[in-house]
């Protein structure tokens, strides 16, 4: 049995949209994509999560204020599911 795969701690992750809903924290956009799980996807799908975006401050189930999607990329250690939004 091999040893899993470590991640390059040095590369830094990032937010991507992959399709009209859903973020990836990921180091590019074709791990993005893979992580959607969702074959229907390509790499013209898939697009960096703006600063802007990433700096919006969230409401919580409450209504207070509560993170941005910046504190949530940064508290990551391992890509994979970031946010979602319904429409």
């Amino acid at each position: 049995m091999s040893a899993p795969e470590l991640r390059d701690l040095t590369r830094l992750l990032l937010a991507f949209w992959v399709g009209d809903d859903d973020m990836f924290a990921a180091e590019d956009e074709a791990q993005a994509n893979a992580l959607s799980g969702a074959p229907s996807y390509t790499l013209d799908d898939v697009i960096p999560v703006s600063a802007e975006t990433l700096d919006e401050r969230l409401r919580d189930d409450s209504g207070r204020l509560a993170r941005t999607l910046r504190g949530y990329l940064h508290s990551q250690t391992e890509p994979g599911y970031l946010a979602g939004y319904e429409q």
